[in-house]
């Protein structure tokens, strides 16, 4: 029985092993097994807070249960053996997915090699490095010295096998001079490069005007700015139209890449351990805050904060703010805190889009454990809203004060209708665009009674 092995780490610490093998009835196991030392460790740093437990006795436990669903990866009929959720989540997404496929010459559904191929540029501070593990440490590791077993050795990581997530088409850059080029042996990449769309005209645009819209009403946003395409530096194989010497692209900023070094961070798939195949169903905006409150360094201002990106998201018609659209990140390598928002698009500068990308509240169809194609498309169709009802049920689930949750989103809609009408105008957006991003954003029911009582 042939194992693959790969040494994670939160920089230089290693944190475990991650294996796969493949059992007699063709059954492949991909596991998760904390080292002991790890294990063992008083104040450890944080993996995920999916791996957490209440006190240091059943945290040594929780390391200890290699059987647990968190360290084991599941069967999925429509991409075969997954990693654990944590893992599978660190893997890219999309065109950029198939990109870093090509360059590796495997399936893209062969998670345990991408993510090796990726492992020396994951999100967040994880590593995955290859391993020549011994027969001692083949039995300890993946049958508890059950079975004897013999390695493969895994290929080692790719200099510009980089993951990121979401389906755009992207890179990640570093910023040299004047120019943007790839990643070295010695930097990382600081810049995610979102390049523009065939059939989406000025999608980056698009976006940097939708981070500043949210910006401009409270909510914290990356930092992100427009470039010529031609400073791009950097070869790639997607088709991106007719560009020109005015085309763009949007340089991102990377919270968990700073000067000083890496920064820890996870998304809410990871958080849940939801499969990323499950980002738009498999958890709702309520299970998101439950976990928020569940931590002071987050808690009712994280929920306001999540409150505040809804409201905005429903303000600009952007259906897609799913589990791997929000996140934490570990400034000081332990505690939780919410980074600035990723991933706000105005999608109705296209098409008037109603709704949002997850339930605000869980729906009695979520308590099923497998939805029908026919029940999930009926599911994505009927998302409510945030009105009063649904926020005072979402504050009474959680606990907390309703006054003030409805204030921070009041407060959002009223600056919405004083900055965001001329922003808009004075966009870099086509005419079209401009008018059905405002034709949106006035019929909202919140702006258009606003409007109402302004201007009765």
């Amino acid at each position: 029985m042939n194992v693959k092995a790969l040494g994670i780490f939160l920089g230089t610490l290693r944190v475990g092993v991650l294996f796969q093998y493949v059992m007699a009835d063709a059954v492949v196991a991909n596991r998760f097994v904390a080292d002991e030392a790890f294990a063992a460790m008083n104040y450890a740093p944080t993996v995920s807070l999916s791996m957490l437990a209440e006190n240091a006795g059943e945290q040594r436990a929780l390391w200890a249960n290699f059987r647990a669903s968190i360290f084991n990866g599941q069967s999925s009929t429509q991409n075969g053996w997954l990693l654990p959720a944590f893992f599978q989540n660190l893997l890219p997404e999309g065109v950029f997915r198939d990109h870093v496929a090509a360059l590796r010459q495997c399936d893209p559904k062969d998670h345990f090699e991408m993510i090796a191929a990726c492992g020396k540029d994951l999100p967040g501070n994880v590593y995955a490095w290859p391993l020549d593990l011994s027969r001692d440490e083949l039995a300890k590791y993946v049958t508890q010295n059950a079975e004897a077993l013999e390695m493969t050795v895994t290929a080692e990581p790719m200099e510009d096998g980089v993951s990121l997530s979401g389906v755009q088409p992207k890179l990640a850059v570093i910023k040299a001079g004047d120019r943007y080029v790839g990643r070295t042996k010695w930097d990382d990449t600081h810049i995610i490069a979102k390049l523009p769309v065939v059939g989406q005209p000025r999608l980056p645009e698009l976006e940097e005007l939708s981070l500043r819209l949210a910006g401009a009403v409270g909510v914290s946003v990356v930092e992100a700015y427009l470039e010529p395409l031609e400073k791009l530096a950097v070869e790639h194989g997607y088709d991106l139209g007719e560009a020109d010497a005015e085309t763009r692209f949007l340089a991102v900023v990377r919270y968990d890449r700073t000067p000083e070094g890496r920064v820890h961070c996870e998304d809410f798939a990871q958080v849940l351990a939801v499969p990323p195949e499950q980002k738009y169903l498999g958890a709702s905006y309520l299970d998101i805050a439950l976990a928020m409150m569940a931590f002071p360094s987050l808690g009712e201002p994280a929920v306001h904060e999540l409150l505040r990106r809804l409201v905005v998201n429903e303000m600009l018609g952007n259906p897609d703010c799913h589990l791997k659209n929000i996140g934490v990140y570990y400034p000081d390598g332990a505690t939780p805190e919410l980074p600035p928002a990723y991933d706000i698009v105005g999608y109705a500068a296209y098409n008037r889009r109603v709704g949002h990308g997850m339930h605000i509240l869980p729906p009695a169809e979520m308590k099923k454990p497998r939805m029908s194609v026919a029940a999930a498309q009926q599911s994505n169709a009927a998302k409510p809203g945030l009105s009063p009802a649904v926020i005072r049920e979402f504050c009474a689930r959680l606990g907390i004060p309703e006054k003030p949750a409805a204030t921070v989103i009041r407060q959002c809609v009223a600056a919405a209708y004083e900055t965001w009408p001329v922003m808009i105008a004075t966009s870099l957006l086509t005419d079209s665009q401009k008018q059905k991003l405002l034709t949106h954003f006035e019929a909202h029911s919140m702006i258009a009674s606003l409007a109402k009582r302004r201007h009765p």
